[in-house]
């Protein structure tokens, strides 16, 4: 994989640090992305601590990010490695579960420009480079898209299902290239968005993001041929 570069956003949540120090592992250049500066900072030791190879570290609030910040990000990823090979977009906002008509229209923004808008802006200014880049690779993380259709999920869930369209729209317009576009259900796993949504479970009784993560990489590079734009990882 040497040469192959990828941006993973949530890179400081549970999945997007597992998946970053995995891809590192495999030689891949790694830009982890998020707007926790600690929670980067604690992700890039853990990749060290490896022994394993520098990632690169990039703050970003996708909150309040605009199409020059994008712009700005994939001009530093071609300046520093070439080009792009793929997105990963780990990234969520999920303050907890609530009816309708008690989110406040701030947090519903918020919470679509982070579930959906970024990941569709990124994505749309990356085709490019993800074109030139041959087999390019572009994964958005899903749900259990029949949960996300009951009560109390709010934006998230809304959000998710846009995502879901998101991925249909983009494999279609990049079919006539070998841009591989996946929405992932990854399943439940030990994680802070996890803990939120259910507070009466035991943290410590789900199962490691870990195992995700490297059945992703397996996607990523290649070794496992999905059976079409949609994976669910539960079922593997």
């Amino acid at each position: 994989m040497d040469g192959t570069t990828i941006i993973v956003t949530g890179a400081a949540g549970s999945l997007g640090s597992a998946l970053s120090l995995l891809a590192v592992s495999e030689g891949i250049n790694t830009v982890m992305l998020d707007s926790d500066r600690k929670g980067l900072e604690s992700a890039h030791d853990r990749v060290t601590n490896a022994g394993l190879p520098d990632p690169a570290l990039y703050p970003l609030d996708l909150a309040g990010a605009g199409p020059e910040h994008y712009e700005e990000l994939l001009g530093t990823v071609t300046s520093e490695f070439g080009g792009l090979d793929g997105i990963v977009h780990c990234a969520a906002r999920f303050q907890g579960l609530a009816p309708l008509e008690q989110v406040s229209p701030p947090e519903w923004l918020l919470a679509m420009q982070v579930n959906l808008n970024a990941a569709w802006l990124l994505s749309a200014l990356a085709l490019p480079m993800l074109r030139d880049a041959g087999v390019g690779r572009l994964y958005f993380m899903l749900e259990d898209m029949a949960r996300m259709e009951g009560a109390f999920w709010g934006a998230y869930g809304v959000a998710k299902h846009a995502l879901r369209a998101l991925v249909c729209q983009f494999a279609a317009e990049t079919k006539p290239s070998e841009v591989q576009v996946l929405g992932i259900n990854p399943g439940p796993m030990r994680s802070q968005l996890r803990s939120t949504a259910y507070h009466s479970e035991n943290p410590a009784l789900q199962p490691d993001p870990e195992p995700v993560a490297q059945q992703i990489m397996e996607l990523l590079t290649g070794n496992v041929t999905p059976p079409g734009n949609f994976v669910d990882l539960v079922s593997h």
